[in-house]
């Protein structure tokens, strides 16, 4: 590393003058034996981890016995689905979806007070109960044929929804005529009735209104029961409100193309068998209503069940071979054993061979799916059997599984190929030379990190993660050596072992005037970043390793009495509270909390304000015997059931009721998925950057450390110009950037120059400009913290009592 000049500082001699980097020096061996010798010792230490760590235990491929029993079980899996799946019937589908819509209208029926058994009285009741605005436009939208299909109102999805309310604010429906041309009509005089009076009727008739109304003509109305109109599902109302659409075809064609293949779908024709003069069988028509969407929903499960069959046995022989393997590797003999395995190496997600696995096994079920209904559309000589024999179910698995397969596998090549060129970049421009530490106090650091990975391993259980622990702290260790420019080996003299690093700890602190730079020591070694990748080709080996143990805790904080193990804690949350402010995080918490309270409040509000006329359809649905009751009277008993009953039966009456409405409205605010809540925290997130990183280090080690205990105001000057001089290098080098000048021109220190030859200009700038703003802020957080020492103030409201004294 080049040499830095250190901060120069005025006669009262601050504290802080440390050397993070290693002056120029000759290697300890010199000239080509230095380059011999680190050869040699790359090459002992690359022998030693391949003839003790055995990588493959965990990064392996699926080798051939795995191969084998993939494709078997897509083999299998693929037989299942030919002979006992069979096609996709519609005919099943319709009976299976019928069947559970009766269900469901004669639930809602009960519910609301229909005490009968008869499917065709259930639909009166609800039609009684629930009128519909719309329903007075039938003949408008082609008669009750097609008005469920035609008219939007009348369709089950979120659109249907929108036009229900649209129609008790404005007095219109929209839907289309016959030739799929856009109408909005007025709803006439004879259903007047059935918009609300006030807001808060018009959101219940839209809304509760519109569901019950739905329930009502699932099955069909009750002068059509059984193989009614019905109203189409979410998809074919999807379908019809695009195909009203300009783009599809003029309205006044006679060959109305994707819109008349919408209507034949739903009023049957379409899929209909016909005989063979081309007349439709009328005992055929399949209609494609919401029965039919839901008895779909049945056949998609009838579909799965080869699907988990498969992804049950390749997952399951992983499994087991792997635990089989674990206990012959580790030479378990006993239950206890057990636990020395670790679960990375047998659970059956995540490993690259497991997802290879799937993805074999799901394309051979689905090549075997295909070529059994390709055989099947040419026995039959119908290319519409090809279509209804294949599994979709196992068609979107196993493009799911190559999705999943291929973007793990850019991913463990993007960490093989290690770090990008705007991350080399911006970590070059993180090195603001401000805190320091000289060659002795570096080297203490070093040794207590590494210390703390050795820790680590000596209390790790499972022997392979221990030697995946164990490769990375040697190659880590290795990387270090070699960048302070030694050529050490990792074992052989760099670094300290516990006794030797903390008598050095006392040496240093006999030499120095104070103890700054051991709380610098220790908030770098508390915020020291364990099993990270290194870039140096095996990070794929490290990926998932954690800490399992507390060095910090254990061992530096009861050797040493200068950083107590409370104030460090609390030095390294401040530092994540600093980055938070330092990004805007806390303006953006601030402005999430503030607009999910404005969501909660203003659909409590809505809810009280229409409690009234919610509560007797809330109510009913609930169970409620209000059946006999009409008006005021309706809505006072409501709201007291809902409020747990009346005062004197000891219930919390009406104004209970009222408050049940009004806090579950808020409590939907809160938890809505769509609409401000989600704009107020889609706003939380928040990008980080090496230099925001140190900068939080900076500004709260200054502020806490410097100033809060050493009352070393002069460093913190000599820092905050070091700060505001690299704000104007940055400036200078953006300015620069976007004139389109040469590499020369730029400041010296502004990154490096072969990252720089492979970023763009955009990317360069956005980088610049983002690291400024983090300097920027730095500088006048640090400005407001002299400025408060100066006046005998603290620099910054501690969250608890700092009780560490001053010197």
């Amino acid at each position: 590393m080049t040499d830095i000049t250190p901060i120069k500082c005025n006669s009262t001699a601050p504290i802080i003058q440390y050397e993070i980097a290693f002056p120029k020096q000759t290697n300890l061996l010199g000239g080509a034996a230095a380059n011999v010798a680190n050869e040699q010792t790359r090459a002992g230490i690359s022998a030693t981890l391949n003839d003790n760590i055995e990588w493959s235990s965990h990064i392996d491929e699926a080798d051939k016995l795995d191969y084998i029993v993939a494709v078997s079980s897509g083999v299998l899996s693929g037989l299942i689905d030919a002979f006992f799946v069979g096609e996709l019937s519609l005919n099943r589908a319709g009976e299976w979806g019928e069947k559970q819509i009766n269900q469901i209208v004669m639930k809602a029926a009960r519910s609301e007070g229909y005490g009968g058994d008869n499917l065709n009285d259930a639909i009166k009741s609800l039609e009684k109960n629930h009128p519909f605005a719309a329903d007075g436009n039938t003949n408008d939208f082609g008669g009750g044929l097609q008005h469920h299909l035609r008219d939007f109102s009348h369709h089950f999805s979120l659109g249907g929804l929108f036009f229900s309310i649209f129609t008790q604010f404005t007095g219109l429906v929209i839907g289309t005529d016959k030739f799929g041309t856009l109408r909005v009509v007025p709803v006439p005089e004879s259903h007047r009735a059935c918009i609300g009076k006030n807001f808060q009727e018009k959101i219940a008739y839209g809304t509760i209104g519109w569901f019950f109304h739905m329930v009502s003509d699932m099955a069909g109305s009750s002068g059509s029961l059984m193989g009614g109109t019905g109203i189409p599902g979410p998809l074919a109302s999807f379908m019809k409100e695009l195909s009203a659409l300009p783009f599809f075809k003029d309205s006044n064609s006679s060959d109305m193309g994707f819109r008349l293949w919408v209507s034949k779908l739903f009023n049957g024709t379409y899929l209909a068998d016909h005989d063979e003069n081309g007349r439709i069988i009328k005992d055929s028509v399949k209609k494609f209503d919401l029965r039919m969407e839901i008895g779909l929903l049945g056949e998609i499960g009838r579909q799965a069940a080869p699907v988990l069959i498969n992804q049950c046995v390749v997952r399951g022989f992983y499994f087991c071979r792997r635990v089989f393997r674990e206990i012959h590797d580790l030479d378990i003999r006993a239950l206890a054993d057990l636990d020395r395995i670790a679960p990375e190496d047998v659970l059956p997600w995540g490993a690259p061979e497991m997802r290879r696995m799937v993805t074999v096994s799901s394309g051979v079920f689905t090549g075997i799916d295909m070529a059994d209904a390709a055989v099947r559309a040419l026995l039959n000589k119908d290319p519409v059997t090809f279509f209804l024999r294949i599994n979709y179910v196992g068609v979107a698995t196993f493009v799911v599984s190559c999705v999943v397969d291929v973007r793990a596998t850019l991913k463990d090549k993007a960490l093989e190929e290690g770090e990008s060129p705007e991350e080399a970049y911006e970590r070059e421009l993180s090195q603001l030379d401000c805190l320091k530490l000289d060659f002795s106090q570096t080297r203490i650091l070093h040794s207590l990190e590494r210390a703390i990975v050795a820790y680590d391993i000596t209390k790790e259980k499972k022997p392979k993660r221990a030697a995946r622990k164990q490769g990375w702290l040697e190659e880590w260790s290795t990387k270090i050596t070699e960048t302070v420019g030694l050529v050490w080996a990792t074992d052989a003299g760099y670094y300290l072992d516990d006794d030797a690093v903390f008598k050095a700890i006392e040496e240093q602190r006999i030499s120095r005037t104070n103890d700054s730079w051991l709380w610098l020591i220790a908030m770098e070694a508390v915020r020291f970043t364990a099993y990270a990748p290194l870039h140096e080709g095996n990070d794929e080996a490290y990926k998932g390793l954690k800490l399992g143990t507390d060095y910090i805790r254990d061992v530096f904080c009861t050797r040493q009495s200068v950083v107590p193990e409370k104030e460090l804690r609390k030095l390294d949350k401040t530092i994540d509270r600093t980055k938070t402010s330092l990004d805007g995080g806390v303006k953006k918490r601030v402005l999430g909390a503030v607009g999910t309270t404005v969501a909660a409040a203003g659909i409590g509000v809505l809810a009280l304000y229409c409690a009234p006329a919610i509560a007797p359809a809330l109510a009913a649905a609930l169970g409620a015997p209000t059946a006999s009751l009409y008006g005021a009277a309706l809505t006072n008993a409501s709201l007291a059931f809902l409020g747990g009953g009346a005062l004197a039966a000891g219930g919390a009456g009406m104004a209970g009721g009222t408050v049940v409405i009004a806090g579950g409205g808020a409590l939907l605010g809160t938890m809505g998925g769509t609409g401000l809540s989600a704009i107020t925290s889609a706003v939380l997130a928040s990008d980080s950057s090496y230099v925001l990183a140190e900068c939080a280090k900076l500004v709260t080690f200054c502020e806490k450390v410097l100033i809060g205990q050493y009352n070393d105001a002069d460093s913190v000057l000599e820092i905050h110009r070091a700060l505001s001089k690299r704000v104007v290098e940055l400036e200078v080098e953006i300015e620069a950037i976007k004139r389109g000048a040469s590499d020369s021109q730029a400041p010296e220190n502004g990154g490096d120059a072969n990252a720089e030859e492979k970023i763009s200009p955009k990317k360069m700038i956005k980088i610049l400009n983002r690291s400024c703003k983090f300097l920027k802020r730095s500088s006048d957080r640090l400005a407001k913290a002299m400025r408060a020492a100066s006046e005998g103030k603290p620099a910054l409201p501690p969250s608890t009592p700092d009780k560490t004294p001053e010197s």
